[in-house]
């Protein structure tokens, strides 16, 4: 017989453990089913939400697979066309940039080939200047003045030789700024460059007037063709202004007015030049003529010596014709300067530089002429 405690409790726990059976059962076959319950001692990041989620997102793939591709296919042409385009402008923006470069290397080619013939003869002109710069150190009855004189024309033929040779080379670095399309401001620092070295040869004639000046006058340094329309050891403004008028077009009506009056007064100044140089010649013809009567007697000597005082300081005055007409060309350019644009005035230097090379081409096939 079982104690009453004992009793109780099976009448308590053994229906419920009854219960509980059926369900124990049950979750074996849930174990081997592959199914997982979980409870707060396990982890919910299990296997099977794995391969739900895979599963979720094949069926989303598979639903919107057809608009995604078709929204990733225009995408890649749309950056494919865009890339194009970009290797296309790029491959156009160097295709013309070769072709600027292959200009300027032509021109400067060019530039070089003209400056080599222009430096023989130039070579050659200075030979002949030495010769008769020592002819003349060498001629004269005193060594004192004339050997002076003589290496005076020799130092100033050598350095308008270097000058002319420097000044080609600014000339060829202005042609190729305007070929190239350069910006103002840089093209207005070549255009000043060139300039200023008109300046030094000026500067170099002045040197050059106090050691001789009929070596100057005479234009012996120059090409025989140059020398042919010298006036007064160098060019005629009024005349430089006229080969220029035609090469500057267009030009503004105030621009064109400034180059008339320009001309105007240059050939004024030119007439008043040329007046007092033949005013000069005529005193000095008068002079020499007087002195030349006077023949025999210390009395004549005496006069005779005088004229000769009177002539020496009036030959003097030879000089500062020389110079008026150096500082009249200077100027002449400068207001040329003031008056253009940039481009305008590089154009016109490039212009004067063409017409003295022309003429001291000529100089060259008129001396390698054949001679009968």
């Amino acid at each position: 017989m079982a104690a009453p405690g004992m009793a109780t409790v099976d009448r308590l726990y053994l229906p419920r453990m009854a219960a509980a059976a059926p369900a124990a059962s049950q979750l074996e076959n849930w174990g081997d089913s592959g199914l997982v319950v979980s409870s707060p001692f396990t982890d919910p990041s299990t296997d099977v939400d794995d391969s739900t989620d895979k599963h979720h997102h094949a069926l989303m793939g598979c639903a919107g697979a057809g608009g995604e591709q078709r929204g990733v296919d225009s995408s890649v042409v749309s950056k494919e066309r865009t890339g194009d385009h970009k290797i296309e402008r790029r491959l156009a923006q160097n295709r013309e940039a070769a072709r600027k470069s292959r200009m300027r290397k032509k021109a400067y080619i060019q530039q070089l080939e003209s400056s080599r013939s222009k430096l023989m003869h130039l070579e050659q002109e200075l030979q002949r200047a030495r010769q008769q710069g020592i002819f003349i150190a060498s001629g004269g009855s005193g060594d004192g003045g004339h050997s002076v004189g003589g290496n005076g024309t020799v130092a100033f033929d050598l350095e308008y030789a270097r000058w002319l040779d420097e000044h080609q080379h600014h000339i060829n670095e202005l042609r190729v700024a305007l070929s190239s399309q350069m910006r103002d401001d840089e093209l207005l620092v070549l255009v000043d460059g060139v300039m200023m070295h008109y300046d030094q040869v000026f500067r170099l004639k002045s040197f050059a007037t106090k050691s001789d000046v009929f070596h100057v006058l005479s234009g012996m340094w120059m090409s025989p063709a140059e020398r042919f329309f010298m006036w007064l050891g160098g060019f005629r403004s009024s005349e430089l202004l006229k080969v220029l008028a035609s090469h500057l077009e267009p030009l503004t009506d105030q621009q064109l007015m400034g180059i008339c009056n320009l001309q105007q007064s240059s050939q004024q100044a030119e007439d008043a030049l040329s007046q007092g140089m033949e005013a000069l010649q005529q005193t000095l013809a008068d002079t020499l003529a007087s002195a030349a009567t006077a023949v025999g007697g210390a009395d004549n000597v005496t006069n005779y010596m005088g004229q000769m005082a009177i002539a020496m300081a009036k030959l003097s005055a030879l000089e500062n014709f020389l110079r008026q007409a150096d500082l009249l060309r200077q100027q002449t350019l400068q207001q040329m300067h003031r008056i253009l644009t940039t481009r305008q005035a590089a154009r016109a230097l490039l212009v004067i530089s063409d017409y003295f090379s022309r003429l001291r081409a000529l100089s060259s096939l008129w001396l390698a002429r054949p001679r009968d």
